[in-house]
């Protein structure tokens, strides 16, 4: 299983659905996201939606997206630089997506890793 570069902006992708095969349910895609592409994801998420469909990151076309969850920042002094996007696609094609936040000091840190 390998990272994927689904976008310009830097965008990848992990299907971790494809481990399994596409008959398994629900189907797990991890998304790396920068915060603008986050911003612009969560701020419409039709158009989020589309995307996830366009790139073909389910086995099936995603009809319903919903509900969003993010994980605020416990230091609000840190903005995320990165997201991941863990979403899970439901049989019936609804799509759920937690959102967590990669602070700029945890970025840091594991770069010395």
């Amino acid at each position: 299983m390998e990272w994927q570069h689904v976008d310009e902006d830097g965008t990848q992708a992990m299907k971790v659905w494809e481990v399994e095969g596409k008959d398994v349910w629900p189907q797990i895609v991890i998304l790396r996201v920068t915060n603008a592409t986050y911003l612009k994801f969560f701020q419409d998420p039709r158009g989020f939606m589309k995307f996830v469909n366009a790139k073909n990151l389910f086995s099936q076309p995603v009809i319903i997206a919903g509900p969003w969850v993010a994980l605020a920042s416990a230091d609000q002094k840190l903005d995320p630089i990165k997201w991941v996007l863990t979403m899970v696609h439901k049989k019936e094609s609804t799509m759920y997506v937690a959102a967590l936040p990669l602070l700029q000091q945890e970025a840091a840190s594991s770069k010395k890793r």
